[in-house]
């Protein structure tokens, strides 16, 4: 085989094989895998033009042909996406930041002040405006004056509970003590045991409503001083005191601690 009819033949399977790519490339495009804009269409139809002589029988020019089908089905689809991107005020991301980059300190700001809409109410003084104010601010009193009008209203002054409101509500009574002696029991057994008792393993129980009311009753030990809440960054535990004042301490600070709902 001559020097030219091999260069003949090589030319025409590499052709076939880039052809049969191309076709590939398109079908996939229709079938919406790929944006119409992955394939470079002049660079396809310079490959046919580049192989075209070389085509000697009729399923080479099938080939051909069908190629050539399949590159103009992809530029309508571009045709249609460009329309579309139009019509919806589409620009490309990568041209635009180009462009930014290109513009000047100054365009910058001209551009934002063109594009800038700022949502804005517009008000006006006017003559009867300016009368309204004048007319409000004579007819209001004086501060001292109307401090002094809030301190003479009469309002209800705090009475002390009653015992039996106190045992009614919960927090005091024989069954209320008895309740905080057996949970300061329970807790200085915990903590002879193991040396240290989490607040949270201590007061969570299955239920939500028993949980709570262990937090209350806790919250009890440590402001009349039978136990010492100690925080350690996102940890709390309670220790037992040895000699329990029994006292509030006038000095004291609230500490709140959420209780969120178990799952």
């Amino acid at each position: 085989m001559s020097e030219k009819n091999q260069v003949k033949r090589g030319s025409y399977a590499s052709g076939r094989r880039e052809l049969k790519e191309i076709v590939e490339t398109c079908e996939a495009i229709s079938e919406r895998k790929f944006n119409p804009f992955f394939l470079d269409v002049r660079l396809g139809v310079e490959t046919l033009r580049q192989y075209f002589p070389f085509w000697e029988t009729f399923a080479d020019h099938c080939l051909d042909a069908h190629t050539l089908n399949r590159l103009s089905e992809v530029v309508r689809l571009q045709n249609t996406q460009l329309k579309f991107q139009s019509s919806m005020l589409y620009a490309d991301p990568e041209f635009i930041a180009r462009k930014i980059d290109r513009m000047s300190e100054k365009r910058l700001a001209e551009v934002l002040l063109q594009s800038w809409h700022p949502l804005s109410e517009m008000e006006q003084l006017t003559e009867q405006t300016l009368v309204n104010a004048i007319n409000y601010w004579n007819a209001l009193l004086p501060i001292a004056a109307r401090w002094k009008r809030r301190e003479h209203m009469d309002s209800k002054q705090p009475s002390p509970a009653s015992n039996d409101t106190l045992i009614g509500l919960g927090i005091r009574g024989e069954d209320f003590d008895q309740q905080l002696t057996r949970l300061l029991d329970e807790l200085r057994d915990v903590y002879k045991s193991s040396g240290y008792v989490g607040y949270w393993n201590f007061i969570r129980r299955p239920e939500y409503q028993e949980t709570v009311n262990r937090a209350y009753l806790v919250s009890f030990l440590v402001t009349y001083d039978y136990v010492k809440l100690h925080v350690h960054e996102d940890e709390l535990s309670l220790v037992p005191t040895d000699q329990p004042s029994g006292k509030a301490k006038p000095s004291a600070t609230s500490f709140p601690i959420p209780i969120p709902r178990s799952d």
